[in-house]
């Protein structure tokens, strides 16, 4: 029909929408993901990067102009949340423990929360807390090896984490 024709004809004339949005709305996205990454310019451009190469595996299932600027937004803000957090887990630790005893104190927490993550998160949410934390997963590949959304990665992971730290705060409140 007629609507058919004009989107072969956009597609035709505009074979890449995500390489056209993506390009025009850059110095755009580019002060999203400094936002994030508190006016860290070389990080920034690395989550657009990022972002970029995510969005690129999906560019034949875009739309419209619209579809991709929405998605181009979104896959910023999530890669500079991911690298903010990344950049976050790998920084030095401030204070290394001196003492056999905070060796052993550090060891203890470890334990503990070993412990309850065992105890009280389901099977999927202690796989998925375990290969992002643990193993270091990106959100694309456990929702890839989960068979789920990164949305739905990033819910589970939220919740587990919250699970755990409720559950140690319990903890230490019993023993005060």
């Amino acid at each position: 029909s007629l609507f058919c024709c004009v989107l072969y004809l956009n597609t035709i004339m505009n074979p890449d929408i995500l390489t056209s949005i993506f390009t025009r709305l850059r110095p755009s996205l580019l002060a999203s993901a400094n936002s994030v990454l508190r006016e860290n310019t070389d990080d920034a451009s690395d989550a657009l990067q990022d972002a970029f190469c995510r969005l690129w595996r999906h560019r034949d299932s875009f739309a419209d102009e619209d579809h991709a600027r929405a998605a181009s937004y979104t896959a910023v803000r999530n890669a500079a949340i991911d690298l903010m957090r990344r950049r976050r887990l790998t920084q030095p630790a401030e204070e290394m423990p001196e003492t056999a005893e905070d060796i052993s104190d550090a060891s203890d927490l470890y334990d503990e929360v070993n412990r309850i993550i065992g105890r009280v998160l389901s099977e999927r949410e202690r796989s998925v807390l375990m290969m992002r934390d643990r193993n270091g997963f990106e959100m694309d590949a456990i929702a890839a090896r989960l068979e789920i959304t990164e949305a739905n990665v990033r819910l589970i992971l939220s919740r587990a984490r919250r699970k755990v730290r409720d559950c140690y705060r319990d903890r230490l409140n019993r023993k005060q």
